[in-house]
């Protein structure tokens, strides 16, 4: 077994390999995608093994003979042939590593043959998995240390002779000064540090710890680590400072690998500083974990480096996983965004590209989007050959330290684009089945969205632009919500000096800043799921409608919606002119007037704004998703749709 071995894979990645060559779809350009499920934000590892994998994987003969013998009509000669031949020409987009990401980020993208895209599942996933779980928590052990060396001490405590290598690369490029592990410091051109063992002190016994320490000082004349927890660790420090008065030695540095390694370190730190060591350093290791190293800092414990084994690979493994997400639309346009719909597993259709914002938030949104900010994702493979942005362990590791001081510890969660949350929702709405058993209720109205205008703090009653009666329109809006395809929400999300406040010389207050609690939706409505619009976003010009620069129009046509619903604050203004638009972008839309209120800095203008909807083509309604609905409209609104 090697690691560019094709047979690392499960079994049901080669049947599904075959089964595509039988079935004449085994040349189809698809993409596939994988991300990681956790409680916690993910430093991105694991890509360079991944493309070291897809470079060299190889069906030797023995492999195609082994396929044959054990299934020869799922491995027939068509299927062997394409194995023999197999050699990966797809294309990679990753996460550059040192990355620090929001869980359930896409870690790597991949388009490929469905064949080769198949059978490069379990490598890809076994090769990410581990590294960005050694990745994560290095890097909070990195910080936890504050500045103060950890070594990679773990080759003894991980899961087989392979994980060793991985780990030491993993925990190096996060922020570990080198590691223990001689193969991984030679073949990846990392610091190696060692101290000695217990063994060697317990071969002379108790009495001949101090000829031990001798011995290793006299070895070692540019500096030796002596370990002095084998018997009595304070006994052991002694020993070590009368070690180094025989010799004349340099005593680099003591290790305390068990015990109350709070109590000893402060202890040793006495005796050594007292013996005139102040340059001495003090090794701790011992189970050590980004929890207990803080911890002993935080006490102002005198450690000087850390060694971690077993808690690099600390935790729960990570919930990896790895789903085709788009696929050729010739044969069946339906079909070409792919999404699982299992309890918890619903992954995210098309493919993406994600985004960090200038704040360090991250937008998840589909690959033809370009929201502003920084992509995260970029080409590492092309045609099956590294880019130059491929992994280089050296700047990754200088990138992974930026990428420490940006974060604290925390990410706010991944966002995702209206167009992909509306693409989401139009695939998990309800389908037709030929089976009738099995045949869903479609929705009542599957092809309708609702709109929910602006129904922001700052309009609402007591707000800088409060709207009077305006917190009555929430509870039609949410009754509506219950019987649609898909809710967008808009809102104002001005800066600072946006054009539209009197302090500039516009109409209104300041109002809506984001980042305020002005700006913020009333919490009925933002409960709500489905996507947010932010609409006035820069500081010129002013927009009052929801589909003014952000992509609405697309976002609801990818949902297979025709008709809107639209309700919100304030009729006269941003109701009003989101529903002219949705009327020019060729909805058939419903405004919901017992879900609407007017601010009227003039007399009427609440009236006059309903007859210039009505004669854009606007339907009226009240009461939408009871059963009472289409009731009566009031003698206000007939008399202002009549007049």
């Amino acid at each position: 077994m090697t690691s560019s071995d094709a047979l690392l894979t499960d079994l049901y990645c080669l049947t599904m390999a075959a089964d595509y060559v039988h079935e004449g779809t085994a040349d189809d350009r698809v993409t596939f995608e994988l991300s990681a499920r956790s409680d916690r934000p993910l430093t991105v590892a694991g890509v360079h093994e991944a493309l070291a994998f897809l470079e060299g994987m190889r069906f030797g003969a023995a492999d195609l003979r082994w396929l044959a013998e054990r299934d020869r009509a799922t491995f027939d000669e068509p299927v062997l042939a394409r194995l023999r031949d197999l050699r990966f020409a797809g294309s990679v987009w990753a996460a550059r590593e040192g990355t620090i990401v929001p869980a359930a980020t896409p870690l790597l993208r991949l388009t490929a043959t469905r064949l080769q895209a198949t059978l490069v599942e379990s490598a890809l996933l076994a090769a990410t998995n581990y590294a960005v779980r050694v990745a994560t928590n290095a890097t909070q052990i990195v910080r936890a240390a504050a500045g103060r060396p950890v070594w990679d001490f773990s080759m003894r405590r991980l899961d087989g002779l392979g994980a060793a290598h991985s780990a030491a690369r993993a925990a190096y490029l996060a922020g570990f000064a080198g590691t223990a592990t001689t193969a991984a410091a030679r073949d990846l051109g990392i610091p190696a540090t060692g101290t000695m063992s217990h063994a060697k002190v317990m071969a002379r016994g108790r009495l001949g710890e101090l000829d031990v320490f001798c011995d290793q000082l006299r070895a070692r004349p540019a500096g030796a680590t002596l370990l002095v927890d084998t018997y009595d660790t304070l006994e052991g420090v002694r020993r070590a400072i009368a070690a180094q008065e025989l010799t004349g030695g340099r005593l680099k540095a003591i290790r305390i690998d068990s015990g109350d390694l709070a109590a000893l370190a402060r202890g040793a730190r006495e005796l050594l500083d007292g013996a005139g060591l102040a340059d001495t350093q003090i090794i701790l290791s011992g189970d050590l974990d980004a929890e207990r190293i803080a911890g002993l800092l935080a006490a102002g414990v005198p450690a000087n480096v850390f060694g971690v084994g077993s808690q690099l690979r600390g935790g729960e493994p990570l919930s990896a996983v790895y789903k085709l997400v788009e696929q050729p639309a010739e044969t069946d346009p339906a079909l070409r965004f792919t999404m699982k719909l299992s309890p918890g597993k619903v992954n995210d259709p098309g493919a993406h590209q994600v985004t960090r914002r200038a704040d360090g938030t991250h937008v998840l949104h589909l690959a033809d989007e370009t929201p502003a900010g920084v992509a995260v994702l970029r080409e590492v493979m092309r045609d099956g050959v590294r880019t130059a942005q491929a992994p280089d362990l050296a700047s990754d590791r200088a990138h992974a330290a930026v990428e420490r001081e940006r974060t604290s510890g925390t990410l706010a969660p991944l966002e995702r684009s209206p167009r992909l949350l509306a693409l989401r929702a139009g695939l998990a709405a309800p389908h037709e089945t030929d089976d009738p058993d099995e045949r869903e209720e479609p929705a009542m109205h599957a092809g309708t969205a609702l709109i929910a205008v602006d129904l922001q703090h700052d309009f609402l009653p007591g707000g800088a632009l409060g709207v009077p009666a305006g917190d009555a329109v929430v509870a039609p809006l949410l009754q509506a919500a219950r019987d649609v395809a898909l809710v967008v929400k808009s809102r104002d999300a001005h800066p600072p000096g946006h054009c539209s406040f009197a302090e500039q010389g516009g109409p209104w207050p300041v109002h809506c800043v984001a980042g305020t609690h002005g700006a913020e939706l009333h919490p009925a409505i933002a409960a709500l799921p489905g996507p947010m619009i932010d609409k006035a976003t820069t500081l010129e010009p002013d927009a009052y409608s929801g589909f003014d620069g952000t992509g609405l129009a697309a976002l609801l046509h990818d949902a297979g919606i025709s008709h809107v619903l639209v309700g919100g604050l304030a009729t006269d203004y941003c109701v009003k002119a989101t529903v002219l638009d949705a009327l020019a972008a060729g909805f058939d839309v419903t405004v919901l007037c017992d879900a609407i209120a007017a601010v009227e800095v003039q007399p009427g203008d609440g009236p006059r704004a309903l007859q210039e909807m009505a004669a854009a083509g606007a339907h009226f309604t009240r009461g939408w998703g009871r059963e009472d609905s289409n009731l009566r409209l009031t003698d206000y609104e007939s008399a202002a749709l009549t007049n």
